[in-house]
């Protein structure tokens, strides 16, 4: 029963340490931080005190991170937040700046929204 209850828990801690890095990451919010903190807090709690202190570490990064859309970056098609101007996986260029204007525009548009110049 011990080797059932353990391979949950690995499994377990697995998956929610490999969430927590993989959101982190998308937001450029300290992944390995999380995702240890995650990981080390639910494996070392003793019985019950586990579970508990990895949803209070999965509670506390809910309220914590950066909130915002996520959107595919163009360059490496993994998840990065909209409001980011560089890639956190392949640091590619995901904004850039209307010379005209200088609204902050998406690297994939063609023309400014704010003032219609080519970029």
């Amino acid at each position: 029963m011990d080797m059932v209850f353990g391979g949950i828990k690995v499994l377990t801690l697995a998956l929610v340490g490999y969430w927590l890095y993989s959101d982190a990451k998308a937001r450029d919010y300290h992944p390995v931080i999380w995702a240890a903190s995650g990981v080390l807090l639910g494996f070392f709690g003793v019985g019950v005190l586990g579970p508990i202190l990895l949803a209070a570490v999965m509670g506390l990064y809910m309220l914590k991170r950066p909130k915002g859309p996520l959107r595919i970056c163009p360059h490496c098609r993994k998840p990065a937040m909209d409001a980011l101007a560089n890639c956190p996986r392949c640091k590619g260029i995901l904004k850039k700046d209307c010379y005209r204007c200088f609204q902050v525009v998406d690297v994939t548009m063609d023309r400014c929204p704010n003032c219609n110049a080519k970029l």
